[in-house]
């Protein structure tokens, strides 16, 4: 996808499946070991389809941060670093989940994450259909969530710099300017519990588009054999052939 803006560049839009790139770390003498998925969900644009995707991303990172850290890093105790979140690049939206630590194998945590985001569709389902003790039902937990991540979406950063960089990020992508917070809240209306499920299952698990990043630290090799379903084991040759 090329950027229509001021700023140009490329974007590789990834086949479906998941595809995973071993790169060992700059520094010889560095122990930690990172695993960087990427969930590449789809262009940004001012349609009613593409925001009803933003909001549904932003509600999913903010709902999944918490378990994502008891499970990987307090239960498990994978890493010490945990992350869900979302990524825009040259305006194409990614779901990303981060681990970082030095007590295992890049690929037994990159099995552990695999399998976590495969399992989270089941809490999932159950938030949705139950709710939580603070908002016990599912209709109500909903439509609490997504006003937040509305609410979210439609805040500006108070420093200086946030600022600029908001303005900024935003004249070159492929949203509305001045117009967004009515685009974005007439979206938000039409979205109902069960598209949250059906946006995990098409762009979280299922056929997505994701790419792991398995970044490998000093006395770890990479797993050619890896037993983690995939479409190809990348390289810095192979991931610029993608199309």
């Amino acid at each position: 996808m090329k950027s229509s803006y001021s700023y140009r560049g490329t974007v590789v839009v990834l086949p479906p499946g998941r595809w995973i790139w071993q790169v060992p770390v700059l520094n010889p003498s560095e122990t930690n070991n990172c695993i960087f998925v990427m969930n590449q969900i789809s262009a940004r644009t001012v349609s009613g389809p593409s925001l009803r995707k933003n909001i549904l991303l932003t509600l999913l990172a903010t709902i999944m941060k918490d378990p994502a850290y008891a499970t990987l890093r307090t239960q498990e105790q994978l890493g010490y670093t945990v992350f869900t979140g979302t990524l825009k690049m040259l305006s194409v939206d990614y779901f990303y989940l981060l681990l970082q630590g030095s007590h295992y194998t890049p690929e037994v945590m990159m099995k552990r994450v695999v399998e976590f985001l495969h399992s989270y569709k089941d809490t999932l389902t159950d938030l949705v259909a139950n709710g939580t003790a603070e908002h016990p039902s599912g209709e109500e937990w909903f439509s609490t969530t997504k006003q937040e991540a509305i609410n979210l979406l439609l805040s500006r950063p108070e420093s200086q710099v946030g600022l600029a960089e908001y303005y900024s990020d935003t004249s070159q992508s492929n949203w509305p300017f001045f117009n967004r917070k009515e685009y974005i809240i007439t979206a938000g209306r039409t979205i109902k519990k069960e598209d949250l499920i059906t946006f995990y299952y098409n762009y979280i698990i299922g056929d997505a588009r994701q790419l792991i990043v398995q970044l490998h630290g000093a006395g770890y090799q990479t797993h050619q054999n890896t037993t983690v379903p995939h479409k190809r084991i990348l390289d810095k040759n192979s991931i610029k052939k993608l199309k």
